[in-house]
């Protein structure tokens, strides 16, 4: 465990909050580092363009993120049995990361993500129960 990792848990925060806390610095990062179990990569690509979408909206979204990050978050959402989710991104890639068209999609994805977006965390903590493994535990 690294000093980040201890703070957290001092912070009172399980391991499952840990896990998504790193896949959000990879995420922001870009990259996980080799070797990260396959969850966490996931988890991470899938966060960097729900984060990007958070801090501005979905135009925002395709605008700061690479098509091949786009298309990762889409495969972390299949991973994750998202399909609503993955069809909202399929459909932004298909207009060709249409800034417009993805501003015209924010409504439909504050439906998918629910109260809090408790979707997202509903999704990971399901995956992790089933595949403990993908995700170091």
């Amino acid at each position: 465990m690294d000093e980040v990792e201890e703070v957290w848990m001092r912070a009172g925060q399980d391991e499952l909050n840990i896990i998504w806390n790193r896949a959000a610095d990879y995420g922001a990062d870009g990259e996980a580092p080799e070797g990260t179990p396959r969850g966490i990569v996931q988890l991470s690509y899938l966060l960097r363009v729900y984060n990007s979408a958070m801090g501005g909206g979905l135009g925002f979204a395709v605008e700061v993120n690479e098509p091949f990050r786009l298309k990762r978050a889409l495969d972390a959402l299949r991973y994750f049995g998202l399909a609503e989710l993955a069809e909202l991104v399929a459909d932004l890639i298909e207009h060709d990361l249409d800034g417009d068209h993805a501003e015209s999609r924010q409504d439909d994805l504050d439906i998918l993500l629910g109260h809090q977006d408790e979707t997202l965390e509903t999704a990971f903590r399901v995956k992790a129960a089933e595949r403990p493994a993908d995700f170091g535990l």
